[in-house]
């Protein structure tokens, strides 16, 4: 009886000997043909996989930079001077139109609305001073040293209630530098578009003056004063 054994497949680290036949397989007999494998199914490359998302991407990024656009709109525009509404010269009048949203603070029947402000207002002079007035409340104030101080006048007219509070009186030097930004004076005046007499922050009279002190650098040639409310409306004056 002749019995057919099976060869051994190599271990690991074992080749079949230089010149020799390459081991079968497992559980194959000699002589016979081992089975087609299977070839490897084919997989789709990146670009095809991904294709639907890559013509969307464009379309993506664009809407993403709508959005981010728009909140930038929404949170940069109303604030700051960047929208001039009316330039004139120093003795012409200049008309300030905007809207505001109104808190209610001072007119109980504007709260959480938004209103038109409009409001003429006339630089009549600009100058030099050597001192500061008397504040209102508070100890005298000093010209700081490296400081000089400018006294701008300015003519106000708007219906009664006109709200104006935010008021900034701004000096402007032929460089761009800007002086006096802040809505409180040099003086602590927390409203500079109101006689020192008035009572909260909306106009009281149909016209009214009011003088402004800014401090500048010495040697800053001033010329133009700005006016707005906060933003973004402002109005330029220029100077001679």
């Amino acid at each position: 009886m002749t019995t057919l054994v099976t060869p051994a497949a190599p271990g690991p680290g074992h080749g079949a000997p230089p010149g020799a036949a390459p081991s079968l397989r497992p559980g194959m007999l000699p002589g016979s043909v081992p089975p087609d494998l299977p070839a490897p199914a084919h997989r789709a490359g990146w670009w095809r996989r991904n294709a639907v998302w890559l013509v969307l991407l464009p379309v993506a990024v664009v809407v993403a930079a709508g959005a981010s656009s728009f909140r930038v709109w929404a949170y940069w525009w109303p604030v700051g001077l960047h929208h001039e509404v009316d330039r004139v010269t120093v003795g012409e009048p200049a008309h300030l139109a905007g809207e505001y949203y109104d808190l209610g603070f001072d007119v109980p029947e504007r709260a959480n609305t938004t209103v038109l402000r409009e409001i003429d207002a006339t630089v009549t002079g600009i100058e030099r001073v050597e001192r500061l007035p008397a504040p209102s409340y508070g100890d005298p104030v000093l010209i700081p040293d490296g400081s000089v101080a400018y006294e701008v006048q300015v003519h106000f007219a708007a219906d009664p209630q006109t709200d104006v509070s935010l008021c900034q009186i701004i000096l402007v030097a032929e460089d761009g530098t800007r002086y006096g930004e802040s809505t409180t004076d040099v003086l602590g005046s927390s409203n500079r578009c109101s006689t020192p007499e008035a009572e909260g922050f909306v106009s009281e009279q149909p016209e009214w003056d009011v003088s402004s002190f800014v401090l500048a650098d010495p040697g800053a040639e001033i010329t133009q004063v700005r006016l707005g409310f906060g933003g973004p409306e402002y109005v330029t004056v220029d100077l001679p």
